[in-house]
């Protein structure tokens, strides 16, 4: 297989996958210090705090459908650019929150614009690129993300290691400033509408969507990959500050599983060519056992062999994702009828984050009384995802089975 490089995308393409770097960098370094914020900075409890963090998730589960249906309706442009300008709003709010009721507000607001975001985003690189095309933009899309997500990792890190308010204000600056810069791309990108001529009351619908028995299932088995991606890397910065690493090692942990798909995003795309797309998914979900495995025995060891195990679990969980950008979001692309793509990815979204909510709402209530018990959840969880993606192996349908 010949992969795309970077340069054989159109000039618009290319600036979009610079500023999703960007914009990386700023959600990164939000996303992986707000539960730190939240409970040792404006003094919230640990279960309040990973309640309020996990509003956010709640939030898009409620939203994505509606979302998916406006970026199918109005476009996809439209409706990432919406999302841009609402977590515009929530980032500025975030310096002000000092109280339970106004991190649930914040993250409530943060959630309807990352709602907007996530499903609108796939669904527009999906439509204005050739079927074929998909694989490689849904890895160099992956890989942007995690580009954004290693330098944000490293960068909030730093930024808090002062654990100051002060500190975390410039975090949350940063964010925002990130997010003007890929609202200032958009513009140059096609408007990812689906034209028809249909009359609008007979246009196919979600129920069309949950007519697609096969995509039904795989959003099952969406839980584990969502419950593993939530507690190894949305989780993980407030697990290791509990076991008592600093926070500038906090932001270097972080680094390793985004750099780790950085690395390995186009290898993997070469790796997957040809290979049947469930298998692939059963393969991903075995990094997360493994990577689960090595936290399991993290609050049992000395700080530093913890430190080196984190590390070592998030390349895993990192070489796990690589799979997922190469497969997961292509796989979707391919099911859904052009006019159902932004429904279709709101459903998945839905799922994913439902479960990224969980894993920091649960995480939370249950590192609250131990430590042990924390990584049991993902780990059982991923072994059933092994499984459950096996089972779905022979229902594929022949014509998305095989990656391109």
């Amino acid at each position: 297989m010949s992969t795309p490089g970077f340069r054989s995308f159109s000039p618009a393409l290319q600036r979009f996958f610079v500023a999703t770097v960007v914009n990386m960098i700023g959600s990164a370094a939000l996303f992986g210090f707000v539960l730190i914020y939240f409970h040792e900075i404006r003094g919230i409890p640990l279960d309040r705090a990973g309640l309020a963090v996990g509003a956010m998730s709640f939030t898009m589960v409620l939203c994505t459908p509606t979302a998916g249906w406006l970026s199918d309706r109005f476009g996809a442009r439209r409706a990432l650019t919406a999302g841009c300008l609402v977590s515009i709003v929530a980032g500025s709010l975030y310096a002000v929150v000092d109280s339970f009721p106004e991190a649930i507000g914040v993250s409530t607001l943060l959630g309807i614009g990352n709602a907007l975001w996530f499903p609108s985003q796939a669904a527009l690189l999906s439509l204005i690129v050739k079927p074929e095309e998909r694989p490689a933009v849904s890895a160099f899309q992956r890989a942007s993300l995690n580009l954004g997500a290693a330098l944000g990792g490293v960068l909030g890190g730093f930024l808090v290691s002062g654990e100051t308010l002060r500190s975390f204000q410039w975090l949350f600056a940063v964010n925002v400033a990130t997010y003007l810069v890929f609202l200032g791309v958009l513009p140059g990108l096609p408007a990812g509408r689906v034209h028809s001529d249909v009359p609008r009351a007979d246009r196919p619908g979600f129920v069309e969507v949950l007519r697609d028995r096969f995509f039904v299932r795989l959003l099952g088995t969406d839980v584990a990959i969502a419950l593993g991606f939530g507690f190894l890397f949305a989780f993980m910065p407030a697990y290791a500050s509990q076991l008592g690493i600093g926070k500038a090692t906090i932001g270097v942990l972080f680094m390793f599983g985004a750099a780790s798909v950085v690395l390995t995003q186009i290898p993997t795309l070469r790796w997957v060519s040809g290979r049947h797309r469930m298998t692939s998914l059963a393969i991903m979900n075995v990094w997360f056992v493994a990577a689960f495995a090595l936290m399991l025995i993290t609050p049992h060891v000395g700080l530093w062999i913890a430190i080196v195990a984190i590390a070592v679990a998030q390349v895993l969980g990192g070489f796990g994702e690589a799979v997922l950008g190469a497969v997961r979001q292509p796989l979707t692309s391919d099911l859904a009828p052009p006019e159902l793509v932004g429904r279709y990815f709101g459903l998945s979204v839905m799922v994913f984050q439902g479960c990224m909510g969980l894993a920091n709402t649960v995480g939370g209530i249950v590192m609250d009384r131990s430590l042990s018990a924390v990584w049991l959840i993902p780990f059982a969880a991923s072994l059933c995802g092994v499984a459950g993606t096996l089972t779905l192996r022979t229902r594929i349908p022949a014509h998305v089975a095989i990656s391109a």
